[in-house]
């Protein structure tokens, strides 16, 4: 009795094994190498496992133990070859392509009593794609070069940006060094000729003068818009409260000024800035100029990102199917067109204007 687990141990150890050979393998043959020497025959019986590569396939002859025997393999782990399959009076299984894993290849003579003669393993290494570090190893190195491409497109675009406000700078100091100065030079010049000129002419060189200085505030107003340095929103809010403080008070026009919006957050395009400059710009200059007004109110708003610039005053107004070029209404119209603004004039004689101008943020 005492000798029954020493027994039980050594069936559970045959059970165990790699190999169960009631069926002696007698040859192997390789896809590529052709037979298989039997060394190399002893040495994978003595391992107790063949070792296959991805894909590799062999073909594994048995010694039968009996010709009128019916024999049956079967592989275990697969979809296609866990079933018993039928291989007539020889012993002879070819191992198909496999993945990366452990198998056993199974014989039997009777499917039905689940006794196998002959039971081999089966040991594939997995390829490196199969490893489960494989997916997120692509996975990284397609955000690594999805970051890379980031990067550089975003050097390239900061670049070609530094290049543009390059331009931009050189093209406002031309402006302001050579045409600036010619203006300037107009304007001594018709002040030489009015001290010697009939009076006759003194009307045509005013308006020279006009044109010279209306040609320099239009140059000074150009440059500012060019200037990368200038394309700070809060840069935009405050020209418009300095121009119009300054135009207004030498008028008696009292001003109040609101800007509800994040100056920090905001930004225009060049153009745009330039031309809701030029808009507002000339909507003060109508004021002075027309309305007859005592205060003027400047709300700047954002709605349905878009910044909304309002100017209104307590003026005489006129009547909107009386336009004239005087107002700047056709100006006002073709700049606001250039950039997609919305342009809207209210006004009532006798109550005040309002000019309501939509710079949408794209």
């Amino acid at each position: 009795m005492k000798k029954l687990p020493l027994i039980l141990l050594y069936l559970i150890f045959l059970s165990s094994s790699a190999f169960t050979q009631n069926l002696q393998i007698k040859s192997i043959w390789h896809f590529k190498k052709g037979d298989i020497s039997q060394d190399s025959i002893n040495k994978t019986l003595e391992r107790n496992k063949i070792l296959l590569k991805y894909n590799e396939v062999i073909t594994l002859q048995f010694i039968p133990k009996n010709q009128t025997l019916t024999y049956f393999f079967r592989i275990s782990n697969t979809e296609k070859y866990n079933q018993w399959m039928e291989l007539g009076h020889e012993p002879i299984v070819q191992i198909p392509p496999l993945a990366g894993g452990n198998y056993f290849l199974e014989i039997c003579t009777n499917p039905l009593d689940k006794k196998t003669i002959s039971k081999v393993s089966i040991t594939i290494p997995n390829v490196f794609w199969e490893e489960g570090y494989f997916l997120p190893s692509i996975i990284i190195y397609i955000l690594f070069l999805i970051g890379i491409a980031i990067y550089f497109f975003s050097l390239y675009n900061l670049r070609q940006k530094l290049k543009l406000q390059d331009v931009r700078n050189r093209i406002a100091a031309d402006l302001h060094d050579e045409v600036g100065s010619n203006l300037n030079s107009i304007a001594i010049f018709v002040e030489l000729l009015r001290r010697k000129s009939p009076p006759e002419l003194l009307p045509i060189l005013d308006k020279i003068t006009n044109n010279s200085t209306e040609s320099v505030q239009l140059m000074q107003d150009t440059i500012w818009a060019i200037q990368a340095k200038n394309d700070a929103f809060q840069k935009f809010i405050d020209r418009m409260r300095g121009f119009a403080t300054e135009v207004l008070a030498a008028k008696g026009i009292s001003l109040y000024f609101d800007n509800q919006i994040d100056s920090n957050k905001n930004s225009l395009t060049m153009d745009a800035r330039k031309n809701a400059y030029m808009i507002y710009k000339e909507a003060i200059n109508n004021v002075v100029k027309h309305s007859k007004a005592t205060k003027v109110e400047v709300k700047i708003v954002m709605e349905n990102n878009q910044i909304i610039i309002e100017v209104s005053d307590n003026g005489i107004g006129f009547d909107q199917n009386l336009i004239t070029e005087g107002n700047g209404l056709r100006n006002f119209e073709e700049r606001a067109e250039n950039n997609e603004m919305k342009l809207n004039i209210d006004s009532v004689a006798g109550i005040g204007t309002k000019v309501l101008l939509e710079i949408p943020l794209f």
